[in-house]
């Protein structure tokens, strides 16, 4: 009879994501994932066969929290400057008020390896095309409601704010929150309206701490 397994599978890809995310892939050993996980090598071995096959379910995870995070963009009232801010400093707040400033594990992934795997390579690919989907609906959403410049092509604007987060993202393993900020407020204030910026102004949201 086989021995049953004594580790939370779930847990041992939670704790590959903030690995992998603080060090990186070159930074990350088995040694470092099993000790983080708090599991044998052995275990590590026989569950996950190879810290490249851990990376991607790591990614896999990693990525896939985006979807309810786009639903609720979606799904929200709010005019779509506010929206859209809403997308950035929760992903800014979080990163600033990290003492190490690690950041997104997709964008450090991306930085560090670019498309030298293939399996990550598509894992990035999808979620970039959903992100960049959903702004696009909520910039289209937007120009119909009279909170965005209606000279702003949602299709092509939409691959920017992508773009642009994950540019801050950097940023800000660097720069003060307050600089981020300043950076993303110019930002948005360049695609509102009069009426989007009145929106943005009255959002009690979008603090960076």
């Amino acid at each position: 009879m086989p021995r049953r397994r004594q580790f939370d599978e779930d847990a041992v890809v939670d704790a590959a994501i903030a690995e992998f995310t603080e060090r990186g892939y070159a930074g990350t050993d088995a040694v470092g994932l099993c000790e983080r996980a708090g599991i044998a090598r052995s275990s590590f071995y026989s569950t996950f066969t190879s810290k490249d096959a851990l990376f991607e379910r790591a990614l896999e995870r990693y990525t896939g929290q985006g979807v309810g995070q786009r639903e609720a963009l979606l799904a929200s009232p709010d005019p779509a400057p506010v929206v859209l801010r809403r997308r950035f400093t929760d992903a800014l707040g979080d990163q600033c008020a990290r003492e190490d400033r690690a950041g997104c594990l997709s964008v450090n992934t991306a930085v560090e390896l670019g498309r030298s795997m293939d399996g990550i390579a598509a894992l990035l690919d999808a979620d970039r095309a959903a992100w960049i989907d959903a702004y696009a609906r909520i910039l289209a959403r937007g120009r119909a409601e009279g909170h965005v410049r209606a000279d702003v092509d949602a299709d092509a604007f939409a691959p920017l704010f992508h773009t642009t987060l994950a540019g801050l993202r950097v940023a800000a393993r660097v720069a003060t929150p307050q600089e981020v900020r300043a950076q993303l407020d110019a930002f948005l204030d360049a695609l509102s309206t009069d009426a989007g910026r009145q929106a943005l102004a009255s959002s009690a949201e979008g603090a960076l701490a």
